[in-house]
């Protein structure tokens, strides 16, 4: 097996390998989260994951009364990504929120953005944003397909939260987010 050493702008396992690099980053987040609550004294918290991604959420995480259902998306830093794409069935869930990591290139954290609601309140509601479309599938006039009850869900509407110490403030609540050194 040859090693590249040299890591060019646009590295091709960042889109070759997505799903690879989704699962490492989904496993790295959780490790991360949960040593930062640890240090932060905070225990109990509970991690459910699903066997199949049909209900619109990734992990399940649970803090005394607190349940939310969590989505997660990723993506470069630097990437042009404008929206993503979020499923209503995620709002049917108690607490639902989307957690959108924003990777540096050794996919490290350099940020999140968040969309949700206070813990125990819903996710905001989807149908104020379009509707997503079909990538391939078109009707007879060649216009792409609509997708089934899956919402187009601007970066703008998503709120940025500088570290885990800010998430853990979104996820359980400020006393959560005060208490692992966030604001």
């Amino acid at each position: 097996m040859v090693v590249k050493k040299d890591r060019s702008a646009t590295d091709e396992r960042q889109f070759l390998s997505s799903t690879h690099r989704e699962k490492v980053v989904e496993h790295v987040f959780l490790g991360e989260l949960l040593r930062h609550l640890w240090v932060a004294r905070i225990h109990g918290v509970q991690v459910l994951k699903p066997e199949v991604d049909a209900a619109g959420y990734d992990l399940v995480l649970t803090l005394g009364k607190v349940i939310r259902h969590v989505q997660l998306k990723t993506s470069m830093h630097d990437a042009k990504a404008r929206s993503q794409l979020i499923h209503d069935s995620l709002g049917e869930h108690p607490s639902g929120c989307i957690v959108w990591i924003r990777l540096k290139d050794d996919l490290t954290f350099d940020h999140f953005l968040w969309f949700g609601g206070e813990p125990g309140r819903p996710l905001p509601s989807l149908t104020e944003f379009r509707r997503a479309r079909h990538t391939r599938g078109r009707d007879e006039d060649g216009e792409r397909l609509l997708r089934a009850h899956t919402w187009q869900v601007p970066k703008s509407e998503f709120e940025s939260v500088a570290g885990l110490a800010g998430l853990v403030g979104k996820l359980f609540g400020k006393q959560a987010g005060a208490a692992s050194g966030g604001n």
